[in-house]
């Protein structure tokens, strides 16, 4: 049951695919320096309020009717030089609902977005960091884990640097379920929390309490840190087998538990 459940989430969350050649040539001309450089040029270029309003205006007319795909990122490359990079961070965002609903998957989208992306702000552009990078090395094919939990652990403590860095910002709601599903993948697997524990037995391996261990001490004061904790405490108490009465309540309601430590 656990493992259907995670599976769901992650159908929903994780759009996974291989990412292409082309998507990583134009991600990496994602540079903030470079942009910096253009400021005073781009700046110069921008509409007047009321003029970029109208802009935005017209472009949602165009995704609530559903207009053509091409009629849409048309609009959009027209007019981003013009906008400033919040009014672009909403035009991207609207975009990506499109193609979501248009049934793109994330490299579909990320691929789409690419190209604007040097247009949009800070936030915008390390919420694109983060789903590239999973793209390019996906986390699971829905079957089972491709990376080390270690790995995990240090993209779910990105997604929370985003979060801290952006605590208002228009992305966070876009993160906080991935970050989710992280937290669960590298805690109990896809559903099987067994992969974590010794062979043969059900006490937790060595080297994955070492992790936590590490993680905790070197992110004090971070959610991720307050998580682990907590689900070491709840084992301690099973003498640390991963399917004592303490850990398997953990597993049951892992989406309440962390829910109440934001």
């Amino acid at each position: 049951m656990r493992k259907l459940l995670i599976a769901t989430i992650l159908a929903g969350t994780l759009f996974i695919s291989a990412c292409s050649e082309d998507v990583e040539k134009v991600t990496e001309n994602v540079n903030v320096d470079n942009i910096k450089d253009k400021a005073v040029e781009i700046v110069g270029d921008r509409l007047e309020e009321t003029e970029q309003v109208q802009i935005l205006k017209e472009y949602y007319s165009y995704i609530e009717q559903r207009m053509d795909e091409d009629k849409i990122i048309n609009f959009l490359k027209e007019n981003v030089d013009s906008l400033d990079e919040f009014r672009v961070d909403e035009m991207l965002l609207q975009l990506e609902n499109h193609l979501y609903a248009q049934g793109y998957d994330t490299k579909g989208v990320l691929q789409k977005l690419a190209p604007h992306v040097q247009h949009a702000s800070d936030e915008f552009k390390s919420y694109f960091r983060i789903w590239n990078k999973e793209v390019e090395n996906e986390t699971t094919d829905g079957e089972s884990i491709n990376i080390p939990a270690e790995e995990i652990l240090e993209r779910a403590l990105q997604i929370e640097e985003h979060i801290d860095t952006y605590p208002e910002g228009k992305t966070r709601t876009r993160l906080e379920d991935l970050y989710d599903t992280y937290m669960s993948l590298a805690i109990q697997g896809l559903g099987n929390q067994y992969i974590y524990a010794q062979e043969g037995k059900s006490e937790i391996r060595e080297d994955i309490l070492l992790l936590y261990e590490d993680t905790i001490r070197e992110n004090p004061d971070s959610r991720t840190a307050r998580i682990l904790q907590e689900y070491l405490d709840e084992i301690e108490k099973d003498g640390m087998k991963l399917d004592g009465e303490n850990a398997l309540y953990f597993y049951d309601n892992f989406k309440r538990i962390i829910e109440n430590m934001k």
